[in-house]
């Protein structure tokens, strides 16, 4: 059984010996300080592994909000861990406590791929605001992304989630890859699923990674995308011609787009133009695992 505990009462947890406390957020979040005696286990490398993370009897997961936390408890408790806590509010409510943070002196090996994601999607909004003249009030207003998160996603301190990121490359009319593109460099790449660099939703509970390099200009776009169970996720129109072609790899989709509502299993595949609002729902309790194929009408960039 999953408990959700405040800050306060994970902290009596916490004080008390035996207590598992693991973070399954990014490196790169980590790095920007965590709660005393906590160890990262980021939630991709601990889905593809749960067995090699080695969780105690007793153990409470934190993230940044509340819903990676959440999902990680989940798949703990149905490994049969005696007591599963999950941190709700996260690190985010921990702080808003007062309660201290650790800043480590260092970070995994892997938190340096991580962290240039965050780092090639700041270049890219700076280079892309440059080049249209926009100032961030003006980008604020075009994209519906508040001027101070916008400017943090510039400087580097903020993680950008899924939809921010859409929001921001409808305002520029680019590409979602245009903002995860760096420079070409066209060597052979492995997409490693442990260490794989993914981009949540604003829940934790969906999630999407790349599986092409967005550097090497191709027509079309390539992504893993993750369902939480009974998760769902809201996607706003996209450019108009965009088309999504998806086919479900594990468990089941509800999938709705404008007024049209579509039910997939495994192995079941859909296009659809995605210039309308549309909706992935998951309606069981396993996870929804997709790829996802989109392509773009007339030239890109």
């Amino acid at each position: 059984m999953i408990r959700a505990v405040g800050a306060r009462e994970a902290s009596e947890l916490i004080a008390k010996a035996g207590l598992d406390v693991i973070d399954v957020r990014e490196p790169h979040e980590w790095a920007t300080g965590h709660i005393p005696g906590a160890r990262l286990v980021p939630l991709g490398q601990f889905r593809a592994d749960p067995e090699g993370a080695q969780v105690g009897r007793r153990v409470l997961f934190v993230c940044e909000r509340g819903g990676r936390s959440r999902h990680a408890a989940e798949i703990a408790d149905t490994r049969g861990v005696a007591e599963v806590f999950s941190l709700d509010d996260g690190t985010l409510g921990w702080r808003a406590a007062g309660l201290p943070v650790e800043v480590p002196e260092s970070v995994p090996a892997e938190a340096n791929a991580v962290a240039e994601l965050d780092t090639v999607v700041s270049t890219n909004v700076k280079e892309l605001r440059a080049q249209r003249g926009y100032s961030l009030d003006v980008l604020a207003g075009l994209s519906g992304v508040g001027r101070q998160m916008l400017g943090q996603i510039e400087l580097g301190r903020a993680v950008p989630n899924l939809g921010t990121l859409w929001k921001i490359a409808r305002a520029f009319e680019v590409p979602f890859s245009a903002l995860l593109a760096g420079p070409h460099r066209g060597e052979t790449r492995i997409f490693r699923a442990a260490t794989a660099q993914r981009i949540t939703g604003a829940d934790g509970r969906f999630s999407s990674r790349a599986l092409f390099s967005p550097e090497d200009g191709a027509t079309f776009e390539l992504y893993e995308l993750w369902l939480a169970g009974h998760g769902r996720e809201d996607a706003e129109a996209h450019a108009p011609g965009t088309r999504e072609n998806l086919v479900v790899t594990s468990g089941r989709l509800v999938l709705e787009v404008g007024k049209e509502r579509y039910e997939l299993g495994k192995g079941d595949a859909i296009a659809f133009t995605a210039d309308v609002p549309h909706a992935y729902i998951n309606p069981a309790s396993d996870e929804c695992w997709m790829n996802l194929v989109m392509t773009y009408r007339g030239a890109r960039g």
